[in-house]
Protein backbone atom coordinates (compact mmCIF):
# COMPACT_ATOMS: atom_id res chain seq x y z
CA UNK A 1 0.00 0.00 0.00
CA UNK A 2 0.92 3.39 -0.39
CA UNK A 3 0.40 6.47 1.13
CA UNK A 4 1.05 10.11 0.01
CA UNK A 5 0.81 12.73 3.41
CA UNK A 6 0.68 16.18 3.22
CA UNK A 7 2.81 17.96 5.98
CA UNK A 8 6.11 17.03 6.87
CA UNK A 9 6.61 18.89 10.35
CA UNK A 10 6.15 17.47 13.84
CA UNK A 11 2.84 15.86 13.23
CA UNK A 12 3.09 15.01 9.67
CA UNK A 13 6.92 13.18 10.39
CA UNK A 14 6.36 12.12 14.45
CA UNK A 15 2.85 11.31 14.39
CA UNK A 16 1.07 10.11 11.10
CA UNK A 17 4.31 9.22 8.54
CA UNK A 18 5.45 6.92 11.61
CA UNK A 19 2.04 5.41 12.41
CA UNK A 20 1.50 4.75 8.46
CA UNK A 21 5.39 3.35 8.12
CA UNK A 22 4.64 0.99 11.30
CA UNK A 23 1.82 -0.26 9.33
CA UNK A 24 4.20 -1.36 6.45
CA UNK A 25 2.64 1.41 4.29
CA UNK A 26 5.04 3.25 1.59
CA UNK A 27 5.27 7.01 2.69
CA UNK A 28 5.84 9.92 0.45
CA UNK A 29 5.89 13.62 2.07
CA UNK A 30 4.38 16.32 0.43
CA UNK A 31 5.76 19.71 1.75
CA UNK A 32 6.57 23.15 0.81
CA UNK A 33 10.01 23.18 2.50
CA UNK A 34 12.39 22.42 0.13
CA UNK A 35 15.11 22.25 3.01
CA UNK A 36 12.80 19.24 4.70
CA UNK A 37 12.34 17.86 1.69
CA UNK A 38 16.23 17.99 0.26
CA UNK A 39 17.00 15.68 3.71
CA UNK A 40 14.32 13.38 3.25
CA UNK A 41 15.32 12.53 -0.05
CA UNK A 42 18.88 12.34 0.68
CA UNK A 43 18.47 10.00 3.89
CA UNK A 44 14.87 8.76 2.84
CA UNK A 45 15.20 8.28 6.42
CA UNK A 46 14.28 10.56 9.53
CA UNK A 47 14.50 9.75 13.62
CA UNK A 48 10.90 10.05 15.65
CA UNK A 49 11.93 10.51 19.45
CA UNK A 50 9.57 8.57 21.25
CA UNK A 51 8.54 9.72 24.76
CA UNK A 52 6.83 7.28 27.49
CA UNK A 53 8.40 5.25 29.75
CA UNK A 54 11.47 4.66 28.32
CA UNK A 55 12.11 7.22 25.71
CA UNK A 56 13.51 6.16 22.87
CA UNK A 57 14.62 7.24 18.85
CA UNK A 58 13.17 5.37 16.44
CA UNK A 59 14.15 5.72 12.52
CA UNK A 60 11.28 5.73 9.94
CA UNK A 61 13.00 4.34 6.78
CA UNK A 62 12.11 3.94 3.18
CA UNK A 63 10.92 7.77 2.57
CA UNK A 64 10.19 10.11 0.22
CA UNK A 65 9.58 13.69 -0.51
CA UNK A 66 7.71 16.10 -2.92
CA UNK A 67 6.66 19.59 -3.60
CA UNK A 68 3.62 19.77 -2.45
CA UNK A 69 2.66 22.90 -4.87
CA UNK A 70 4.06 20.62 -8.41
CA UNK A 71 3.07 18.19 -11.17
CA UNK A 72 4.81 15.16 -9.26
CA UNK A 73 2.48 15.24 -6.37
CA UNK A 74 -0.62 15.44 -8.92
CA UNK A 75 0.68 12.39 -10.19
CA UNK A 76 0.90 10.79 -7.17
CA UNK A 77 -2.83 11.71 -5.64
CA UNK A 78 -3.93 9.87 -8.92
CA UNK A 79 -1.86 6.87 -8.26
CA UNK A 80 -1.70 6.12 -4.08
CA UNK A 81 -3.59 4.35 -2.01
CA UNK A 82 -4.53 6.80 0.96
CA UNK A 83 -3.97 10.58 0.81
CA UNK A 84 -3.94 12.38 4.48
CA UNK A 85 -2.59 15.64 5.48
CA UNK A 86 -1.68 17.71 8.84
CA UNK A 87 -1.40 21.46 7.46
CA UNK A 88 -2.71 24.25 9.42
CA UNK A 89 -5.53 26.97 6.91
CA UNK A 90 -2.75 28.73 5.47
CA UNK A 91 -0.26 25.63 3.53
CA UNK A 92 -4.39 24.14 2.97
CA UNK A 93 -5.22 27.06 1.01
CA UNK A 94 -1.92 26.56 -0.91
CA UNK A 95 -2.05 23.14 -1.38
CA UNK A 96 -5.61 22.98 -2.77
CA UNK A 97 -5.40 23.21 -6.33
CA UNK A 98 -3.15 20.56 -6.57
CA UNK A 99 -5.01 18.42 -4.60
CA UNK A 100 -8.00 19.14 -6.47
CA UNK A 101 -6.06 18.72 -9.53
CA UNK A 102 -4.94 15.49 -8.37
CA UNK A 103 -8.03 13.92 -7.51
CA UNK A 104 -9.98 14.80 -10.72
CA UNK A 105 -7.17 13.40 -12.43
CA UNK A 106 -7.63 10.25 -10.25
CA UNK A 107 -11.44 10.29 -11.10
CA UNK A 108 -10.71 10.44 -15.32
CA UNK A 109 -8.66 7.57 -14.53
CA UNK A 110 -11.04 5.57 -13.05
CA UNK A 111 -13.35 6.05 -16.03
CA UNK A 112 -10.59 4.84 -18.65
CA UNK A 113 -12.32 1.42 -19.65
CA UNK A 114 -9.18 -1.09 -19.04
Amino acid sequence: MKALHFGAGNIGRGFIGKLLADAGITLTFADVNQVVLDALNARHSYQVHVVGENEQVETVSGVNAVSSIGDDVIDLIASVDLVTTAVGPVVLERIAPAVAKGLAKRKAQASIPR
